[in-house]
C-alpha cells in the first residue's frame, strides 16, 4: 500500500458499498446482465482512476490475497493514467462490442490477470493445484457475467494462462523483498 500511495498522488482504497457511484454501477450491471451480476458490491474489487474500491470484507481476506489483488489493480491504475478516463471508458466499455467479444475490455483485464499470475507465482510458488483453481476462476470471469461475457472463447483464455505459466516456470519472477505475505 505504501508503495502505491507514494507512486500515485491521490491513490486510495475505498469501501465499494459506501460509494454512491459504485452503487449506481451495481444497479446498471444488474440490468445489463439480466440479473446475473448480483455481487459487484460484495465480491469484486474495482478500479476507477487512482481509486480502488473494495467490498466490505476486504480486511478479512488473507494478506497474500490482498497483495495479489492490489498488484492486479495497480495495472488498472497505470492503464487509467496512460489512456485517461475517456480512453479507458471507450476501450473498456465499447470496443469493439460491449458484450460477447469485448476485445478492449478483455485486453485490459488480461494485462491485470497476467500480473495476478505473476504475483501468485511469487507469493504461493509453483503449486499446480493452486494454479488449476486460479485458471478455472479466471476463465469463468472472462466468459461469464462478471465482466458481461467479455470473451466467449474460454479455450483462448485457458491457453493464454498456460503460456504465461510456462513463461513463469522458464524464467521465474524475482523473489519478493522480505517474506511473502501470509
Amino acid at each position: 500500500m505504501a508503495e502505491l500511495e507514494a507512486r500515485w498522488r491521490g491513490f486510495r482504497v475505498l469501501s465499494k458499498p459506501e460509494s454512491p457511484f459504485c452503487r449506481a454501477v451495481d444497479k446498471a450491471l444488474r440490468v445489463l446482465s439480466f440479473g446475473q451480476m448480483r455481487t459487484f458490491l460484495t465480491r469484486y474489487i474495482t478500479t476507477f482512476g487512482r481509486r480502488i474500491y473494495v467490498p466490505s470484507d476486504w480486511d478479512r481476506l488473507p494478506a497474500g490475497e490482498r497483495y495479489c489483488i492490489l498488484r492486479h489493480e495497480a495495472v488498472h491504475v497505470r492503464q487509467f493514467r496512460r489512456l485517461t478516463w475517456p480512453g479507458m471508458t471507450l476501450v473498456y466499455l465499447l470496443l469493439p462490442l460491449p458484450v460477447g467479444l469485448a476485445a478492449g475490455r478483455a485486453l485490459l483485464e488480461w494485462q491485470g490477470y497476467r500480473e495476478t499470475l505473476v504475483s501468485h507465482f511469487q507469493v504461493y510458488g509453483d503449486d499446480p493445484r493452486h494454479f488449476s483453481r486460479l485458471k478455472t476462476d479466471i476463465v469463468r470471469r472472462f466468459t461469464g457475467p462478471d465482466y458481461l461475457w467479455m470473451w466467449l472463447p474460454g479455450r483462448m483464455v485457458a491457453r493464454a494462462i498456460d503460456r504465461t505459466l510456462e513463461q513463469l516456470r522458464a524464467a521465474p519472477p524475482p523473489p519478493l523483498d522480505g517474506p511473502p505475505p501470509p
